[in-house]
């Protein structure tokens, strides 16, 4: 019986294991931001986790209270420049499905 199982074992989840190894090699790319002040403006960059830029990833401020605040592109080095917006908010950048990156004012450095 024990022969019978391990013959299964090598015939059906070995091949299984083999298959997927590309799929495990597969690398990953995570979407990264970060944001900063510099007097009254607030500079935005965003990338990808092996150093790619996110190129024309949309940026948009939003209030608490769900108003945006202020709606752009990131430029052709992956930055963007904006007024600091008075109160609460956040910062969105989206660059496209499973690529958008939340920062809340409070990680801003500077503020």
């Amino acid at each position: 019986m024990r022969s019978l199982i391990l013959r299964h074992y090598r015939l059906f989840l070995l091949p299984m294991l083999l298959a997927s190894q590309p799929l495990l090699a597969h690398e990953v790319h995570i979407p990264i931001g970060k944001c900063w002040a510099e007097a009254k403006q607030i500079i935005c960059e965003g990338g990808e986790s092996d150093g790619h830029p996110l190129l024309d990833a949309l940026v948009e401020v939003i209030s608490y209270d769900e108003k945006t605040l202020f709606s752009g592109k990131l430029d052709d080095k992956s930055r963007i420049r904006f007024q600091r917006p008075d109160g609460k908010f956040y910062i969105l950048i989206d660059a496209g499905p499973g690529q958008v990156i939340e920062l809340d004012w409070t990680d801003i450095r500077g503020i």
